[in-house]
């Protein structure tokens, strides 16, 4: 049919990772209802989250591997099936056990979307357009994430964080329909050069092992997303315990955030495609040093610091600390060529998501313990080291 080219395609992809990331970025705006019925610390609440990437982590791989040999349409619909499900049950779990659970459940769908969507992408768009529509995917993540800020909030104080739970429950259900009855993936003649049947795994995992710019970029990953997951899981909490703001400004200022991450995404890949062709790597050291300083004005920000200042200092934070999962999706992609694109994500996924797994309980642990100016410094620190190792000499990619 007609309308389905690429760009309607990306719409779908879009609209499946606002919904999928509603879930995955629930646990921040309501970690004050959450805590305080669950009566928990800060560490234990940020061990429910890992417990989400931990799951999201060991199926990243697997994935990633049917990306690249399934149609991605399934693998879009059990995604955010797979989030539905989980979340429905969590509105009625009652103890921290059962919390913990249904967390690492949830945490199925979300390790598998990435791998479909960016195979997707990569497969309908050129070369010269990749990381823009790349960062315009991945808008969605923060689209969802900024959504789940704005309303869960207010939803929770009426209904109970229960209730906001079983909201986005019912948006991932009606996205995994629309996904299984109009997504399609790219038809013979206008998918990527080199898509060709992937090799053995074997084969595969050794040439993978061969290629340093991915081998580094993989050890990289983890310590980049620190600095996402800490501003998506204890924002919130550090505005409402350090700068004492009600939870409903507090969820507008992380959601303020979180927009910004989204034209991030898009901006980014502009960058990206318009001055860093031959380097993708040196855009990734540019977003690290921005994220470096806006983290570090956090752990130097007054108590007493005005909330509109604090707003600033968040839309800067998220603009750079979380405006880097597509770029660097394109990076890895382009490293390992096409026809492993969607096994290249999935183990990017699952190391990356070793970040997303430790960092919520070091960053807990810290703002538990020195305080959130600790917390806010450890992620200035990691950054500016992420950003001097990226900014090497680009070795030129596999052909894409």
């Amino acid at each position: 049919m007609a309308w389905r080219n690429a760009w309607s395609m990306l719409a779908l992809l879009m609209l499946g990772q606002v919904a999928m990331s509603c879930g995955a970025y629930l646990w921040g705006p309501l970690a004050p209802f959450m805590v305080a019925e669950l009566g928990v610390g800060k560490a234990q609440f940020g061990a429910v989250q890992s417990a989400f990437y931990v799951v999201g982590a060991l199926m990243a791989l697997p994935a990633g591997v049917l990306a690249d040999r399934i149609d991605g349409r399934w693998l879009l619909l059990a995604s955010l099936l797979a989030m539905a499900v989980p979340l429905t049950l969590l509105s009625r779990a009652g103890t921290l056990g059962a919390v913990t659970v249904l967390a690492g459940l949830c945490g199925l769908g979300n390790g598998a979307i990435n791998q479909a969507g960016a195979r997707g992408v990569l497969h309908w768009f050129p070369p010269q357009r990749r990381a823009t529509a790349m960062g315009l995917r991945q808008t969605g993540n923060m689209l969802g994430a900024a959504l789940a800020a704005a309303l869960l909030p207010g939803l929770a104080q009426p209904f109970g964080w229960r209730g906001a739970v079983l909201t986005v429950a019912a948006g991932a259900a009606l996205a995994a329909v629309a996904s299984g009855v109009l997504y399609r993936e790219a038809p013979v003649g206008v998918a990527a050069p080199g898509a060709s049947r992937p090799r053995g795994l074997k084969a595969v995992a050794g040439q993978f092992l061969r290629n340093r710019p991915f081998v580094r970029l993989l050890c990289l990953a983890p310590f980049i997303a620190y600095a996402q997951i800490a501003m998506t899981t204890f924002f919130v909490l550090f505005l409402t315990d350090r700068q004492h703001l009600p939870a409903t400004l507090a969820g507008s200022l992380l959601s303020g955030a979180l927009l910004a991450a989204a034209l991030g995404r898009v901006v980014w890949g502009l960058i990206a495609d318009r001055f860093f062709t031959h380097h993708r790597s040196g855009a990734l050291a540019l977003v690290m040093v921005l994220t470096a300083l806006a983290a570090a004005a956090l752990a130097l920000l007054s108590p007493t610091a005005p909330p509109a200042l604090v707003g600033l200092i968040g839309l800067a934070y998220g603009f750079c600390a979380m405006g880097w999962q597509g770029l660097l999706m394109v990076v890895i992609a382009e490293s390992v060529g096409m026809a492993l694109a969607g096994t290249a994500v999935g183990l990017l996924i699952n190391v990356a998501w070793g970040g997303f797994v430790l960092g919520p309980i070091a960053f807990g642990a810290l703002a538990d313990g020195p305080g959130y100016a600790s917390a806010w410094a450890s992620v200035a620190a990691v950054a500016a080291l992420c950003a001097l190792a990226l900014w090497r000499p680009a070795v030129s990619p596999a052909a894409a």
